[in-house]
């Protein structure tokens, strides 16, 4: 039925790609090496990029005939009415499926000094050789592995071949304008999981917000490409988890990782927060960490509401350094010592846990130094330290999902061997990541493919008239 509908054209735009494919099939035949799937398959491939690059062609001048004839146009800065200025421009671009070579009117209005293809634009096609779902792929690529890795992972999965440096220029290209609303969820998803969750029960679903650090290894941003990188040096990415608890599982909704300040990561919760993604009216929040400082007194702030709790393995690893202390590492007796106090916690005696560290003999001014330190420590956060009723209510006290956000979106990629960063690349690299484990990375990439439409409409008065474009 399709061949039907294209021969009564005078010309039939699917003729180059059935000369194309009967070659193929000829050379298939013809070619005394097909022995195996392997031959054939690796035959294919090779070709495959010539077919599907004439075979898109084919449905691009079919679509749109009319665009391809026509001889007037208005001018999209003046609406003035423009006579074709030149006729079958030539333009090769790339794209996931392969090369493709097209052929389309340009038009010029003299009066803007604005030149601009119709065509183009009707097919939305951004600016130079490499197509959209070519950068995608690339950030995607380069958010997971070094970039040499990932230029070589892309050319053996698509046949096409691309540089490392391009691979890092695409992935900046995409990130550097993202915020942290553009790799989160919608308010609109984030509600559907809350209601799923608080379907059928009493109390409302506890909604949990992780904060933590990792060290990344970075270098001083440079002035000039040429110039002498500055030593490196350890700095932290700051980030935080929004999950959900269920029955037996997690659901995950957003986490956010950059090379910042204590002051821009709690800048990017209010925004988080102010966008609807944290609804503390249909759910418990509850706020784990380290206990940082910085932490407990932004958190008060701007979710006054919220349960505070210590990360419980943290409370544990300052009572084992105690114990170690006075007691000797592994020994029987200060593991029982440990475990004492965590037990009064999970039973809602605070009050003598801190009065078993403070009746402690120290033997040495060292343990004595180490148990004043740890008392005063866990004495300042003794409300946050109540294991047993927070598990009962529901909540985790451990922070090992934060953990797990900085091991997978931070130190997975940038921790690589021999690696080092500049904040702002390293950054980037940090914001395709979340936008891959968030679910968002296709968000993230409709929002670059608009740019190209907002930045066409506003028409500046340059000519953007190319006979030949350049390659990327």
């Amino acid at each position: 039925m399709t061949n039907l509908a294209i021969e009564i054209k005078p010309e039939n735009v699917y003729d180059p790609f059935y000369d194309v494919l009967e070659d193929c099939i000829d050379d298939l035949e013809n070619d005394p090496n097909m022995d195996s799937l392997d031959d054939i398959t690796a035959k294919l491939f090779e070709k495959r990029a010539e077919l599907m690059g004439h075979l898109a062609k084919a449905v691009l001048e079919s679509k749109f005939e009319d665009l391809l004839k026509q001889e007037y146009h208005n001018c999209p800065c003046c609406r003035k009415r423009l006579k074709v200025h030149t006729r079958n421009v030539p333009r090769e671009i790339l794209s996931l499926i392969g090369p493709i070579g097209l052929r389309r009117h340009s038009f010029y209005c003299k009066d803007c000094k604005h030149g601009f293809y119709p065509f183009d634009e009707a097919v939305g096609l951004a600016d130079g050789k490499m197509q959209p779902d070519v950068k995608g792929l690339e950030a995607w690529l380069a958010s997971e592995e070094t970039f040499e890795r990932a230029s070589e992972t892309f050319r053996r999965s698509t046949g096409i071949d691309i540089s490392a440096h391009h691979m890092h220029e695409a992935a900046n290209d995409i990130a550097g304008e993202l915020d942290i609303l553009d790799v989160a969820p919608t308010k609109e998803q984030v509600e559907r999981h809350v209601s799923e969750l608080s379907r059928g029960k009493f109390r409302r679903p506890i909604l949990m917000l992780g904060i933590d650090g990792a060290h990344a290894p970075v270098r001083p941003e440079p002035s000039a490409r040429a110039e002498k990188r500055g030593p490196g040096e350890g700095k932290e990415v700051k980030g935080f988890r929004l999950y959900l608890v269920g029955e037996k599982r997690i659901v995950h909704l957003a986490s956010w990782h950059q090379i910042g300040s204590d002051r821009q990561l709690f800048k990017d919760l209010e925004k988080i927060k102010s966008a609807g993604l944290i609804p503390e009216d249909k759910v418990r929040l509850c706020v784990v960490d380290d206990g940082a400082s910085w932490i407990w007194n932004r958190t008060r702030e701007l979710f006054p509401g919220a349960k505070l709790v210590l990360d419980y393995y943290h409370c544990s690893e300052r009572l084992h350094s105690l114990s170690a202390a006075q007691f000797g590492k592994k020994s029987q007796e200060g593991r029982q010592w440990v475990e004492s106090i965590l037990a009064k916690l999970f039973h809602n005696f605070v009050e003598g846990s801190l009065d078993d560290i403070g009746n402690l003999e120290a033997d040495s001014d060292e343990v004595e130094e180490e148990k004043e330190k740890t008392f005063r420590y866990l004495e300042k956060r003794k409300d946050k330290i109540n294991y047993g009723a927070t598990r009962r209510g529901g909540y985790n006290i451990g922070s090992g999902a934060i953990e797990s956000s900085n091991k997978f979106i931070s130190n997975i990629r940038l921790k690589k061997s021999g690696a080092w960063w500049y904040p702002s690349y390293a950054n980037n690299i940090l914001k395709l990541r979340c936008a891959i484990y968030n679910g968002t990375f296709d968000k993230v990439m409709d929002k670059y493919k608009n740019k190209f439409g907002k930045e066409k409409a506003k028409g500046d008065a340059v000519p953007k008239i190319k006979l030949v474009v350049d390659n990327c």
